[in-house]
């Protein structure tokens, strides 16, 4: 039976968080480097067979620049395809230090001893070594030990012709599994290679960059970071799947390691709301609103605090926090929420310096918002009750006579 079998992968589902601007910039010198060796040879003062590795003669930079060398177009877009699909990820996570580490390293070892395997195997010491493949590798390791539970979406074709058969489509694979298979793939290859099959590739550079990767991965405990980050994934499938209970041990688990990720605890809020633990859920909520703002994301923060007040009309943040929410809820345009934020901070910290003006700030928008004569009313009257000797009790009193005369 004659078949082929094709398969890219295309997506993975993980979040991105950054723009992975070290990603892209080693992308882009792989090109012009390429554009300029394609077009600029014979014209430019440069020969670019010196940026290649020659085992007899490398060195260590060499070792290092070999890797921005391409041979072809298919050869320069193939490590471009792995490199922006995976390093985007890879440099989320380290971040561009590690990542560059990483990329760097892995190509000059991978060059490097797939030198060594040329000279001492294949006994061609002389054959220059150029390319990005132990460095994408290298990725492609790292990535592995990183997102080990995450899932990658691949497009596949699977061809047949003697059975007049085809088939395209789109699949989800663990990532252990699709690149494992890669791994393993390249791993017989390179043993295939030392008799002689595939010279044109450069195998051990795969494996080598490959395994460099990984371990680089687990010895930086980004292997752990990423078993943690599972628990965040798998609660939220849990929810998803209306099992409240198990999310919230996975939620837990997480915020163990992870204490001041504001959306873990906004997850485990609704998973203790739904499992009908308001007082847990009012906690969760508050320490994810006070995270929220303390990071800057005060939309953020507002979208829960409603969600919040929701499931528990009662829900306050601490003094500070929620008299700042009601600030900043007036200043959005949302005077309802407002209100109950300014009412809830009076009723929850009547002594508080800030409690008088809370208390007008909710009545002035009564009046100029609502034209709620009757509410505003209301609610000057009880800051006469409640702060009768406050430096602003004069002001209340001529605003209820104002408000007296216009309800007549």
């Amino acid at each position: 039976m004659v078949y082929f079998f094709y398969y890219i992968p295309v997506g993975i589902n993980a979040e991105l968080r950054k723009v992975p601007v070290t990603t892209f910039a080693y992308a882009g010198l792989c090109i012009f480097v390429f554009v300029l060796e394609r077009h600029g040879a014979g014209v430019l003062p440069f020969e670019f067979d010196r940026l290649a590795y020659f085992p007899d003669i490398g060195t260590l930079l060499t070792a290092v620049t070999a890797t921005f060398l391409h041979l072809g177009y298919f050869h320069l877009i193939g490590n471009l395809l792995y490199l922006l699909l995976f390093g985007r990820y890879v440099e989320d996570r380290f971040g561009g230090v590690l990542f560059s580490t990483i990329f760097l390293g892995c190509g000059a070892l991978g060059n490097v001893l797939q030198g060594c395997f040329n000279t001492a195997v294949l006994h061609e010491p002389y054959v220059g070594i150029v390319g990005a493949s132990g460095a994408v590798s290298g990725v492609l390791g790292a990535f592995t030990m990183r997102f080990i539970t995450n899932k990658i979406r691949v497009a596949y074709w699977v061809f047949m012709p003697l059975q007049a058969y085809t088939r395209a489509g789109n699949a989800e694979l663990p990532v252990i599994l699709g690149l494992a298979f890669w791994f393993l793939l390249e791993f017989v290859r390179g043993l295939l290679q030392a008799g002689g099959f595939g010279l044109e590739v450069a195998y051990v550079a795969h494996v080598s960059g490959f395994a460099l990767g990984a371990a680089t991965a687990v010895l930086s405990g980004q292997f752990a970071e990423g078993r943690v980050e599972a628990l965040g994934r798998r609660a939220a499938a849990y929810m998803l799947k209306g099992e409240p209970y198990a999310a919230q041990g996975d939620y837990l688990q997480y915020l163990a390691h992870r204490p001041h990720d504001a959306d873990a605890y906004a997850g485990l809020a609704r998973a203790m709301a739904v499992s009908g633990n308001r007082a847990g859920a009012r906690e969760n909520y508050r320490k994810a609103c006070e995270l929220l703002v303390d990071s800057k994301r005060r939309g953020d923060a507002e979208e829960i605090y409603q969600e919040a007040v929701r499931g528990s009309d009662d829900f306050a943040l601490g003094p500070e926090y929620q008299l700042g929410m009601a600030f900043g809820l007036e200043r959005d345009l949302k005077p309802k929420l407002a209100v109950h934020a300014y009412e809830m901070f009076v009723a929850k910290y009547p002594n508080h310096a800030e409690s008088p003006l809370a208390l007008l700030r909710a009545a002035g928008i009564h009046l100029s918002v609502f034209s709620d004569q009757s509410g505003a009313d209301a609610l000057y009257g009880r800051f006469l009750v409640n702060f009768p000797g406050d430096a602003w009790a004069d002001f209340a009193k001529e605003q209820r006579r104002k408000l007296a005369c216009q309800l007549g």
